[in-house]
């Protein structure tokens, strides 16, 4: 086929004409809307652990807290945000490499590393929190059973998350798979 076909039959396909402004904008990977929602999933979470942070000494009664336990949330909600970040930020630049397959092939095991540093981080973080408001408190019954209920939640949603990351890493090898 000829460009010139090519161009005839783009004309008479009905497309309106994109500006080479629009084109650069759609090109732009930082521009796309499902990095737009994690961006804001990202700073939405880090803003409200970091007014957490902010307010749990006073607030949470951190100062009848024993020092390492708030040492340790402390730290953890820091080693949660910077791996969100860090995600966020493997997860602009996906081409790693000079062709697709071996792009795929690299964010592949990108996926698969920030899969393990997210279910550890994001149980650190749950811990560390469970563990701060348990500790000092004078356990009754009730308050066994809403800590084994939050306990079976937390781990509960553990196995959601690495189902969701299962799913997301098979779907690119499912893609790399269709190249071969």
């Amino acid at each position: 086929m000829e460009i010139d076909d090519l161009k005839s039959s783009w004309q008479e396909s009905g497309g309106k004409p994109t500006s080479p402004e629009q084109v650069i904008q759609m090109t732009k990977i930082n521009q796309h809307p499902v990095l737009k929602k994690i961006r804001f999933k990202l700073l939405f979470e880090a803003l409200l652990l970091c007014v957490l942070l902010l307010v749990y000494y006073d607030g949470f009664d951190g100062d009848k807290k024993p020092f390492v336990v708030n040492l340790l949330l402390v730290i953890c909600i820091v080693i949660y945000i910077s791996n969100n970040v860090l995600g966020y930020l493997s997860l602009r630049n996906p081409v790693k490499a000079d062709n697709l397959v071996l792009s795929i092939q690299t964010h592949i095991s990108i996926l698969k590393k920030l899969s393990v540093f997210s279910l550890l981080s994001s149980m650190l973080y749950a811990g560390s929190l469970l563990l701060f408001f348990a500790s000092s408190i004078a356990f009754t019954q009730q308050k066994y059973m809403l800590i084994a209920a939050l306990v079976i939640f937390t781990v509960g949603m553990f196995f959601f998350s690495i189902r969701s990351w299962k799913n997301k890493i098979q779907r690119f090898q499912k893609l790399l798979d269709e190249f071969h």
